[in-house]
């Protein structure tokens, strides 16, 4: 097939590559990371950001157009990839723009509803998040500098491919926060703190939610720049919730 490469060897020096795109480090020096199955290759050929694909199988190339093609081996696939039992096909993505320039041109627009959070840690609650936020039609989430890195193999399967459909920022979110409330983005914080139910808020057109680190919750410098805590009602017999189903509710609530 025309302008497929073929690759037999683990240690091709392509593969080698590939394979240092799996290391958090290189990948942000390079800005692509790798995606695996069919659904998430899938998802991203929908966007102008796929630029390869690695199959064992020369029919899965008839689908995507103007991408590199690599026809390999299995074991080629069994060393690129993070799961057991790996299907045959990855994709090499260019990383999108998570710049505070994303959030200066959300924050333009009449109604906007972001999620903001502090310090997650969990990729499957980052991942659960993001595609919970993409569901509920919110419009971005900003994550600070310190919430567990977006391309962990982890997360990426945890958004289902959502994550090329919402916009994510990653900055200081001290910075954020205050760009929100220069442009009067009201910003709720979650918190047992000074909190007014969640039944209780008054509903706006232009605001944030900010959740916090699962084991401490918001820091005490994010939660004093907030206009507003939340807090939902709960049985007295339980103390927290996950903090991707608080978000979930929080967020299906206020939108």
């Amino acid at each position: 097939m025309k302008n497929v490469i073929t690759l037999t060897s683990v240690n091709n020096e392509k593969v080698k590559y590939f394979l240092s795109l799996t290391d958090k480090k290189t990948r942000n020096k390079e800005q692509k990371f790798l995606i695996e199955g069919y659904h998430l290759v899938e998802e991203a050929s929908k966007t102008p950001f796929l630029e390869g694909i690695i199959t064992t199988d020369e029919k899965n190339f008839v689908k995507f157009h103007k991408v590199s093609k690599y026809l390999v081996t299995m074991p080629i696939i069994e060393k690129l990839s993070s799961t057991k039992n790996p299907q045959n096909i990855l994709g090499i993505v260019r990383m999108q723009d998570h710049s505070k320039d994303v959030l200066l041109k959300l924050i333009k627009q009449q109604n906007i509803k972001l999620l903001l959070l502090d310090e997650i840690n969990d990729p499957g609650n980052l991942g659960t998040i993001i595609r919970t936020t993409a569901a509920l039609g919110y419009d971005g989430v900003v994550m600070s500098n310190n919430t567990v890195d977006l391309y962990n193999d982890k997360v990426l399967r945890s958004t289902q491919g959502v994550l090329f459909k919402i916009p994510l920022i990653k900055m200081d979110l001290k910075d954020a926060i205050k760009l929100l409330k220069e442009n009067n983005i009201k910003c709720f914080g979650t918190s047992l703190d000074k909190a007014v139910y969640l039944d209780d808020i008054k509903k706006v057109n232009r605001f944030a939610i900010c959740m916090g680190n699962e084991a401490r919750g918001m820091s005490k410098e994010i939660l004093e720049l907030m206009d507003q805590n939340i807090k939902i009602p709960m049985s007295a017999d339980v103390e927290s919730l996950n903090v991707s189903i608080a978000s979930a509710i929080i967020m299906y609530k206020l939108k």
